[in-house]
């Protein structure tokens, strides 16, 4: 039969107890999923590195940028539907863009 144990003893062991947990949030790390910037659209900035490009593709609006490739699609998807650029190639898996000349 376990032995009854003190109320000092319990306490211990409650005290222990809190301590692991603070440890354990502490070493939680949250993981952000969204917090991506995209950059504005209207950005001078933006234009000029996209004047600067020949061949306009996602990769390297996405290494360009430090984005995500999927958020760079995107971004180019909704430039192009603003006729800022336009669609010059496309296979099944690239797409290539130009600046708009007019």
């Amino acid at each position: 039969m376990p032995q009854k144990r003190r109320l000092k003893q319990i306490e211990r062991r409650q005290q222990a107890m809190q301590r692991m947990e603070k440890q354990q949030e502490k070493a939680r790390v949250d993981k952000t999923i969204g917090s991506v910037d995209i950059p504005d659209l209207s950005s001078d900035e933006l234009m000029d590195r996209l004047r600067r490009m020949k061949a306009i593709t996602p990769t390297e609006v996405s290494t360009q940028f430090n984005i995500k490739v999927s958020l760079a699609k995107k971004l180019l998807e909704e430039l192009r539907r603003n006729e800022v650029i336009d669609l010059v190639s496309r296979s099944h898996n690239l797409k290539v863009y130009a600046f708009s000349q007019g």
